[in-house]
């Protein structure tokens, strides 16, 4: 998870992760890239209270590196077989989104790749967009 001025999402999208249901150990990789807004604050409350924040291996830079190196920096930090992505401005609402996706990815190994449809949602929590991929035999996107 990157992250950079999301003091408004981020402990909405941490939740979103640490309540995944698994049969498999997971961990989440949180690179704050300088945040000039209280993001490191509330990740460091997650870090003091949350029951699962063993899970957290968190990363505050103390200067910007720019969203693409940051980006390259989490991924550096991910040491286990599958990296999912969830930017800090973006949440989960299938607790067992995690499970269903390696349960794929370990049932076809000719896979590399899957992800989910996605639903955009403005300020006011009104879906602007519902679905990315309108039919998954083809790939069609919208």
């Amino acid at each position: 998870m990157i992250t950079y001025g999301h003091e408004k999402f981020i402990q909405q999208s941490i939740e979103s992760i640490l309540m995944q249901q698994t049969t498999f150990d997971f961990e989440l990789v949180i690179a704050n890239d300088c945040s000039p807004d209280t993001t490191d604050a509330v990740v460091n409350d997650i870090l003091k209270t949350h029951k699962k924040a063993n899970k957290i291996k968190y990363f505050s830079h103390s200067k910007n590196k720019g969203m693409y190196a940051n980006f390259l920096f989490a991924l550096s930090e991910c040491k286990l077989k599958y990296i999912a992505l969830c930017e800090g401005d973006d949440y989960w609402i299938d607790p067992l989104k995690l499970q269903k996706q390696v349960d794929f990815l370990e049932s076809n190994p000719d896979y590399e790749v899957c992800f989910t449809n996605i639903s955009i949602i403005n300020e006011n929590n009104l879906i602007v967009k519902d679905k990315l991929i309108i039919d998954k035999r083809v790939g069609i996107y919208e």
